[in-house]
């Protein structure tokens, strides 16, 4: 016993490391090792520890080579908020180890550091540090699930049965429904802000880098384009799920409406939009500001810098927030089985059957018109993108398939580097049309569920928000929560859906992240074979 406590205490003192070397091979040696050791105690995955241990080795060297040995070189790892993170300081002038010498620009390097890809480097007061946030071991997004369901199962029925009426409704209406009502008004607050500065930084993003003038602009159009034209067309799917069309034929009523809704975007006042909430006026002022941050370059690079690091903030948060949706599950599924509204989970199945049958029809449709554009076998397409649906069908994760999807464009399908280094993580947050046909798919679901009345110039509204907000929302945890907080209060549907949305979510994030990690790979083919930058013997090889 005594054996146990003391190992138990020596690996909470391995979580927490701070210590001074002098730049040397032999310091970068231990520095590596330490690395190693605090990622096995806070639980990270091996790949995970060696990508960091690598990554940090590398900047080491990146300084040593240009003419730092012997500087002072401090390395802390810790927690912060329960987040791991490591984190190395060098004294002296600045000299960036994670500089992008491909000319891709800060946009592309600030994309791979929100998804723990790359670390983040800053210099102040003559120190330059690097820091890696370390991502653990995941739980099982199907087991996590499980157990939030099972118990929440188990202590639901527990109370109807052995609690009296009265109870129950108190405890609903005295802690329950506060609870997940505050949670949700917490990411109403947070929704405006997040969407506002994801969009204005990736629009200033197109012009980071001269290289980027013609490659960047039609990279991010093409990318644009293809998640409205998937959403577009999976409005077929509305007379399954949704609850039908109101207004007859009152055809000028439903243009109207649809001019009052182009018309409606522009805000009359600046607080207006995140005051009420209007999503559309909020993505308008965001695309404004930052064409206008483009358009005056270096005369506004503090507000650009201000727009990015207030994103990253407000980004960190939204993680840290996430981390309460099992919770907010819980009391949902709790409330559920207290008021005998159970059947709204059990009969989602439809909807189930619905999103497997429009991702299999986007996914051929990529692989077809992929196939007859560039004259390429479509099951070679299929097996040479396989292994990364794989990957990431089993992690649920756009960033744990992402070495796969590098592999697989460069080494099987031949696109040029320079373009995948560019395409792949810029896909990665723009190229969303499986996230936007989703979004579409549960927008026609719940207003089907909760009467919601539908027109035409609703269901412009649902594919038009719907593919925004899927290209507006960052691949982070709780982005998913953020999304169906705007899209619902944009379309009518009343809030109680979102905890639902979220318990849906859990189970359909495997096939949404696996399906557009699929076919992000079929439109960067289009992009290249269209620039010059693809090698077809590798293609048709």
């Amino acid at each position: 016993m005594k054996r146990t406590v003391k190992m138990h205490k020596k690996n909470l003192f391995k979580e927490k490391i701070n210590k001074e070397f002098r730049l040397n091979a032999e310091a970068c040696d231990e520095v590596s090792d330490l690395i190693m050791q605090f990622c096995d105690n806070v639980g990270s995955e091996r790949k995970d520890a060696l990508k960091y241990r690598l990554s940090a080795e590398e900047c080491m060297i990146f300084w040593l080579s240009h003419g730092c040995e012997d500087a002072r070189l401090v390395l802390d790892m810790s927690r912060f908020m329960l987040i791991p993170f490591i984190s190395i300081e060098l004294e002296g002038e600045a000299i960036n180890p994670c500089s992008n010498d491909k000319g891709f620009g800060s946009f592309t390097d600030g994309i791979l550091t929100s998804l723990d890809l790359s670390p983040e480097y800053s210099y102040d007061k003559g120190v330059n540090r690097i820091r890696f946030r370390v991502r653990k071991k995941p739980v099982g997004q199907i087991t996590k699930l499980c157990l939030v369901m099972l118990s929440a199962i188990i202590v639901g029925m527990t109370g109807k049965i052995i609690l009296p009426d009265s109870v129950r409704d108190a405890l609903l209406t005295a802690l329950i429904d506060p609870v997940y009502n505050t949670f949700f008004n917490i990411l109403g607050c947070i929704a405006g802000p997040m969407i506002f500065l994801s969009v204005a930084w990736g629009v200033y993003g197109i012009g980071d880098a001269s290289t980027l003038s013609k490659i960047g602009k039609k990279m991010m159009l093409q990318y644009i384009f293809t998640t409205i034209a998937a959403c577009a067309c999976c409005v077929a799917f509305f007379p399954a799920l949704g609850p039908g069309l109101s207004g007859g034929g009152n055809t000028k009523g439903q243009f109207a409406s649809v001019a009052e809704l182009i018309l409606g975007i522009f805000p009359s006042t600046i607080v207006e939009p995140f005051a009420t909430g209007n999503t559309l006026q909020i993505i308008f002022m965001a695309v404004i500001i930052g064409v206008a941050l483009l358009y005056l370059g270096r005369k506004t690079r503090s507000v650009a810098r201000a727009i990015e690091e207030v994103n990253y903030l407000v980004q960190f948060l939204m993680e840290i927030i996430s981390k309460l949706v099992p919770f907010v599950i819980f009391l949902v599924i709790i409330n559920m089985i207290w008021a005998d509204s159970i059947d709204i989970m059990t009969s989602s199945w439809k909807l189930m059957a619905s999103i497997i049958a429009a991702f299999a029809a986007v996914a051929a449709a990529f692989f077809i018109i992929t196939s007859i554009r560039l004259k390429v076998n479509t099951g070679t397409l299929i097996r040479k993108s396989i292994p990364t649906f794989i990957v990431a069908l089993t992690t649920a994760s756009s960033a744990a398939a992402f070495s796969s999807n590098v592999e697989t464009c460069e080494e099987k399908l031949g696109i040029e580097t320079s373009l995948i280094r560019f395409g792949i993580p810029l896909g990665m947050v723009m190229h969303k049309p499986v996230s936007a046909v989703y979004n579409l798919l549960i927008v026609f679901y719940f207003a089907e569920r909760y009467d919601v009345s539908c027109s035409v110039g609703w269901l412009v509204v649902a594919v038009f928000i719907s593919s925004i907000i899927a290209i507006s929302t960052p691949p982070i945890p709780g982005g998913g929560a953020i999304a169906y907080t705007i899209i619902f209060a944009q379309m009518g549907i009343p809030s109680e859906a979102l905890a639902v949305a979220l318990a849906i979510d859990i189970i359909t994030d495997f096939f949404v992240t696996s399906f557009e990690m699929l076919v992000l790979p079929m439109s960067l083919l289009n992009i290249s074979s269209g620039l010059g930058m693809l090698d077809r013997d590798v293609l048709q090889s």
